[in-house]
């Protein structure tokens, strides 16, 4: 195992830097930051600066990711070819995403951050501070945008979290670091079992249709773009 981790290593470090392989591996779906800092450390980085490249690599994704990612899953939703894909993977979002919603009372006096709202921004943050895979900015944006919160409370809450995973990952890279290779095996193997297990998820996800209008938005729903909110084609 160290290896070929030694040899990975050493051909990233020829090719790209370790920094900037680092800054990339954190935009990756599933191994983000998390992995990133892990490779980074084992690969010879001081943990702050593992982590400070992990997390401005991820977080540098988080704004994009809410702006076009619901949209862009929503599009394959009315393609024919990726049409199970996109409704999957809403389907897979809205799921996560239901702890944090929460209905607003009309008759309340107008305040910049609610109830509502508050919850719904620690609920993201704390979603996506957990350090396993499929919890980090990624997932984090696409939940942020179903609920509704908004671009930017959205962006705090993903922001806040992913500053929360990196900094659990750097401490354990640093207390742990004899045992990095382990860690690494580890959180690959998990990886490689989530993506395997969303494969034959989707290979047997039955669809339910759903109706359009006339401007194709899925059940009439409709976003506003400026501010983050997003339709989406309900199961």
């Amino acid at each position: 195992m160290d290896a070929i981790v030694q040899s990975i290593t050493d051909a990233l470090n020829a090719s790209l830097g370790i920094p900037l392989t680092v800054f990339l591996l954190s935009m990756i779906p599933i191994a983000e930051a998390r992995a990133a800092i892990l490779f980074g450390v084992r690969a010879g980085l001081h943990p702050l600066v593992a982590f400070g490249w992990a997390f401005l690599g991820s977080s540098l994704l988080a704004p994009i990711l809410l702006l076009i990612l619901i949209p862009i899953i929503n599009a394959l939703s009315r393609t024919k070819l990726f049409s199970k894909l996109g409704k999957f993977l809403y389907a897979k979002f809205e799921s996560k995403s239901r702890a944090l919603a929460t209905e607003e009372n009309p008759d309340a006096p107008k305040k910049f951050l609610s109830k509502s709202e508050l919850k719904k921004i620690g609920g993201t943050a704390l979603f996506v501070a957990i350090p396993l895979p499929l919890t980090g900015v990624w997932t984090g944006s696409a939940v942020a945008s179903i609920v509704k919160i908004g671009f930017v409370k959205g962006l705090i809450g993903v922001v806040l979290g992913n500053a929360v995973a990196c900094g659990i990952l750097t401490l354990i890279s640093y207390l742990f670091e004899p045992y990095l290779d382990y860690i690494l095996l580890a959180f690959f193997i998990i990886a490689a079992a989530v993506v395997i297990t969303l494969i034959v998820k989707l290979i047997i996800f039955k669809p339910k249709d759903v109706t359009t209008d006339a401007e194709g938005n899925a059940d009439g729903d409709t976003h506003d773009d400026t501010t983050g909110n997003n339709t989406a084609p309900r199961e």
